[in-house]
């Protein structure tokens, strides 16, 4: 397939920046939390690879594929039409590693998939603490982040990804251990949790003074189909605070913070708006449709994506083109609305249905405000 540039506009981070933080009607951008390695070699034509699911594999072989993933990356969200281009921390607590499984896509021929075992992490006993060794070199977590600030073109600038208090701490003394211990030793739990928000900090303290980096795409999955993962009132308390802070130091540098979190975290929606987070991301249809989102809390924050990660891995592209419409007539001509799928551009998506969405995203701005972008 001959795939031609979606947009021709080249990107501009304002325009990003004033529909998640201002009501203006206007076109309407497009982006997503991230996409992933084997969709942008799909979308490119070339052969993307994932350097860190690559088992064994050499130091040497990991930055040089590394490098050869982010500047795949900066085409990728060129040509797709985001005004920003998306960046993995380097934060990496030692001990902790995704499993590794096949790939079971039909869009990808060959690589891994991760996934966590929630049984377990490195940090489940007092004793592992203490031998713990905690992350420190901001420079080194964010070399990535600069190397993509140095890289992006005019207009474009970095959102980065640094990961959530809660999803570190749950992956570090894995969710049903930690589920335990906020009962048997809640004093544990809050020692792992002041280390984690630190490293968290730290890393995101370094970067404020760039000028390329926009801000943070914070993901911090908090829920699942019915509910949080653990009560509202433990994440108000023991996470909450934390990512406040962090929004804060955001603020403080000019830039924007989006908080992405998949499940049915809505009992703390208005705590999420109260910490002055700029947008919320990832809305999934059996939950709660993006539009009904919208209309509870798109007059307060920005809403991004919302195309539901069911309808684009499984639908037809007719199906996928009514769909995005719909959204659209229903969140975009009041602003505060950025188009996007319901989670990320997953490599199970077929690149079709992807780029269906982005033409009719194109077609809805051009018939309400003669531009596509």
């Amino acid at each position: 397939m001959k795939l031609e540039r979606p947009f021709k506009d080249k990107p501009d981070f304002e325009r990003f920046r004033r529909a998640i933080t201002t009501r203006e009607p206007g076109p309407v951008p497009v982006g997503d939390i991230f996409a992933d390695p084997e969709t942008i070699g799909n979308f490119l034509g070339v052969r993307v690879r994932n350097p860190m699911l690559t088992e064994d594999a050499d130091p040497q072989e990991i930055l040089k594929e590394g490098i050869k993933f982010l500047n795949h990356s900066v085409r990728f969200c060129c040509e797709a039409g985001w005004d920003y281009v998306f960046s993995f921390s380097l934060l990496n607590f030692p001990g902790f590693r995704f499993r590794l499984a096949d790939n079971t896509s039909t869009e990808v021929k060959d690589g891994k998939r991760a996934w966590l075992n929630d049984n377990r992490g490195p940090i489940m006993s007092w004793d592992d603490f203490e031998r713990y060794r905690w992350p420190k070199d901001a420079g080194t977590i964010n070399l990535g982040s600069r190397y993509l600030a140095d890289t992006v073109p005019e207009g474009m600038k970095v959102m980065v990804i640094p990961g959530g208090v809660f999803e570190w701490t749950t992956w570090l003394m894995g969710l049903v251990p930690f589920s335990y211990a906020l009962v048997d030793q809640p004093d544990l739990v809050e020692a792992v949790i002041q280390r984690v928000s630190e490293a968290i900090y730290t890393s995101v303290a370094d970067l404020m003074d760039e000028p390329k980096i926009g801000g943070l795409f914070m993901g911090d999955d908090l829920g699942y189909n019915t509910g949080t993962m653990v009560s509202p009132q433990v994440l108000r308390d023991k996470f909450l605070p934390h990512t406040r802070r962090v929004v804060d130091l955001v603020h403080e540098a000019g830039k924007v913070f989006v908080f992405h979190s998949c499940g049915n975290m809505y009992a703390l929606m208005d705590d999420i708006y109260e910490m002055g987070v700029d947008a919320k991301h990832s809305y999934e249809d059996k939950i709660m449709p993006v539009e009904e989102a919208y209309q509870r809390w798109g007059r307060r924050l920005g809403i991004i994506g919302g195309v539901d990660m069911n309808l684009l891995a499984k639908g037809r592209e007719e199906e996928v083109r009514r769909r995005t419409r719909e959204i659209l007539d229903a969140c975009a001509p009041g602003g505060h609305y950025v188009l996007g799928t319901g989670n990320s551009v997953a490599n199970y998506v077929p690149l079709r249905n992807y780029l269906a969405m982005l033409a009719e995203g194109r077609k809805w701005n051009q018939e309400h405000f003669g531009r596509e972008y």
